[in-house]
């Protein structure tokens, strides 16, 4: 047995639209259940207030390794930043200490300088008066060099004198 479908006619020839509204009503009662459930749900979840989770002394494993690792070679990489700060900070300190040791070196070498050149100013002043210039001795030769020869022999009397000897 077959029932009728609800496009064919019964036999008044009329269409039966019972089922259609009992499948209509149970589908608006449960588009109406799901609705207000879910506007419930939304209104518990919006009022309760939300909780911190609490740390327990036993870790729980990683949730991802490779975060993990990206966390700790961050780190890493800020320590090592910062000791990179730090030394280039104690290098700068230490040339900027050495740079004033040198201003002050090179003022006192400035000073020497000018007290120097003031005593040859005063030496020189006092030891002209007293004396005229004496004339510099020429100095004399160690080695007397010998007079070079006016024409240099040619190549067969070299040969001669290599192959006589």
């Amino acid at each position: 047995m077959v029932d009728a479908l609800p496009s064919e006619p019964n036999s008044r020839g009329a269409t039966s639209t019972r089922p259609l509204r009992s499948q209509l009503l149970l589908i608006a009662t449960a588009a109406i259940l799901v609705t207000g459930g879910i506007v419930l749900w939304r209104m518990g979840t919006q009022g309760a207030p939300i909780q911190q989770p609490t740390k327990t002394a036993v870790s729980s494993p990683p949730k991802n390794p490779v975060l993990d690792e990206l966390v700790r070679t961050t780190r890493a990489l800020n320590d090592s930043q910062q000791q990179a700060i730090d030394q280039l900070q104690v290098l700068q300190d230490t040339v900027a200490s050495q740079a004033a040791a040198l201003k002050a070196s090179s003022d006192q070498v400035a000073a020497l300088n000018a007290r120097l050149e003031t005593l040859r100013q005063s030496f020189a002043s006092t030891a002209q008066p007293a004396a005229e210039p004496e004339a510099k001795p020429v100095p004399q030769q160690l080695k007397r060099q010998a007079p070079r020869q006016k024409h240099k022999p040619n190549r067969a009397s070299r040969r001669k004198r290599s192959h006589a000897g």
